[in-house]
């Protein structure tokens, strides 16, 4: 069961870090657009997001489900200090998810508007949150 879990762990981390390395791709990708057609291709291309928001979900039922198995006591002694920045991370990245769902939600009742400048800032920190998290659990389970 707890290899189950990781796997799922895996397929959760690889969807939510993958959907900001994604939207970074995308934005580098339109930088040329005429500003209305970026407007419109980002409000398609938002969709995207569902797999961040998927991926965090599975990584926190999965996370919880493993630390549970091996018991919690023992999950925060072995992952030490590294482990406890990972779940501060943790709790950052899913405020900041939270954050750019109200932005993307704005955006698209405004069709763009002022709003849409804040998103990719928003996401570029995602992203190395993200990645923070990676070099946080591989410290901590080294």
């Amino acid at each position: 069961m707890y290899d189950l879990l990781l796997i799922l762990h895996f397929i959760g981390l690889a969807l939510g870090v993958g959907t900001s390395f994604a939207n970074l791709a995308l934005g580098l990708a339109s930088k040329d657009m005429e500003p209305a057609e970026r407007v419109k291709f980002f409000l398609r291309a938002s969709a995207i997001g569902k797999n961040g928001s998927i991926g965090l979900v599975l990584l926190l039922v999965t996370g919880i489900g493993m630390m549970v198995m091996r018991g919690t006591a023992a999950t925060f002694a072995a992952g030490g200090p590294a482990f406890h920045a990972k779940l501060t991370l943790v709790l950052i990245l899913s405020g900041l998810l939270g954050y750019i769902q109200v932005l993307l939600k704005r955006a698209k009742a405004e069709q763009g508007g002022p709003v849409m400048a804040k998103i990719p800032k928003v996401g570029g920190i995602m992203l190395v949150t993200g990645v923070l998290i990676v070099v946080c659990a591989v410290e901590a389970f080294h």
